[in-house]
């Protein structure tokens, strides 16, 4: 059964948060997969109306001004493209609760198209409680509630927010996020020392890596203060951007912190580590943390529910309250020291990342959801 799936989403490729990547990869395995699916985002500056990433038509709609301003000609334009190209999808599939979701709605009333959402984050930057920060949040989430067909939540977390938030019970659907596991995978010690040499990191220390948003929420505070207590052979690369990085590249000038802003190839530096550090207090869940367990990397993280969703303690990661620096700091030596009798929780990450997040794996369970929506009357 072969379908024609349109993903819409406020913003897209160049932007590279968490959900534009799970929306890009997702989009390119059902590509593969042999169905028709192609994006529709808002037009930002510089960019075209129309171009291909590989094998996947990005169509951009125009927007105008900021803020509320733009969400409202994104909203119209959006609408009046999905209006006119009707012939080009079976099913609307939407990422995150944002103003677009009023054009999908209008498309299902006038057009009888099936409509899914897929949430993303939890806490303080979820879904849920930025709309009700927002003027008329409230009312926007009554009218989703009414409205679609199905709704998606990467973890348990959201999946639990949502029901509280009112959400039918019968129309939420937990799929997690998926990874490349053939682009994020293990090397051996001899391509491992080849690759730091490469990217210009250590190739005799202990490399950690934080890799995601440098934002309030991410627990990297947290981290790099307690990190003058580490020793000078254990390296801490933070990769990623945000508002807070201009802050901490002045505040933390230790020569084991290097701080290299947003990078393509993050996959190099995954495999190029030794243990991947998540402390996040807030998570759907990382698209990071299933790229480190692909690439074999000993995960430790912030004992939140995101991260229990995906790792059994000392199993295939350690989960630890990142609130204790001080416990933190103990295991990041005693994984440093004695690295062999830890490694076995890289192995068993990549078992996990492999048997339970791999792309086509979650693409099926998305092509399920699809044609059981499809199917309903």
């Amino acid at each position: 059964m072969k379908l024609k799936i349109c993903f819409l989403i406020a913003r897209f490729y160049p932007i590279t948060g968490g959900t534009e990547l799970q929306a890009q990869r997702l989009s390119g395995t059902l590509i593969n997969s042999g169905h028709e699916v192609f994006v529709l985002t808002a037009r930002l500056k510089g960019l075209k109306k129309y171009e291909k990433y590989g094998s996947l038509p990005v169509f951009r709609t125009c927007t105008f001004g900021t803020g509320f301003v733009s969400s409202v000609f994104f909203c119209i334009s959006s609408f009046l493209f999905l209006l006119r190209n009707a012939d080009k999808y079976d099913i609307l599939h939407l990422h995150l609760a944002s103003s677009h979701v009023f054009p999908a709605i209008l498309i299902k009333k006038l057009l009888g198209k099936k409509i899914i959402l897929k949430f993303g984050g939890a806490r303080k930057t979820g879904d849920i409680q930025t709309s009700l920060l927002k003027p008329f949040g409230n009312l926007k989430l009554k009218i989703i509630k009414k409205s679609f067909d199905a709704f998606v939540v990467p973890g348990n977390e959201v999946l639990t927010e949502i029901i509280s938030a009112g959400f039918p019970k019968d129309k939420i659907h937990l799929i997690p996020n998926g990874v490349d596991i053939n682009i994020f995978k293990p090397v051996n010690s001899i391509d491992k020392i080849e690759l730091r040499k490469k990217l210009n990191i250590p190739t005799g220390g202990f490399i950690c890596i934080y890799a995601g948003r440098i934002e309030k929420g991410k627990g990297l505070d947290i981290l790099l203060h307690s990190w003058k207590n580490m020793n000078n052979n254990i390296h801490l690369l933070i990769i990623g951007e945000g508002k807070l990085l201009k802050n901490f590249r002045s505040l933390f000038l230790q020569k084991n912190i290097r701080f290299l802003g947003f990078q393509k190839n993050i996959n190099d530096f995954m495999a190029a580590g030794d243990l991947f550090i998540l402390p996040s207090f807030g998570e759907g869940l990382s698209n990071a943390i299933l790229e480190a367990m692909s690439s074999g990397l000993i995960v430790l993280a912030n004992n939140i529910p995101a991260n229990v969703d995906i790792i059994t303690n000392y199993t295939n990661g350690i989960l630890l309250n990142f609130n204790d620096t001080g416990n933190v700091i103990s295991m990041i030596s005693k994984i440093c020291t004695d690295i062999k009798s830890y490694s076995k929780l890289g192995i068993c990450a990549r078992q996990t990342a492999t048997e339970k997040f791999s792309l086509p794996y979650i693409a099926e369970r998305y092509f399920q959801l699809y044609k059981k929506v499809l199917d309903k009357t």
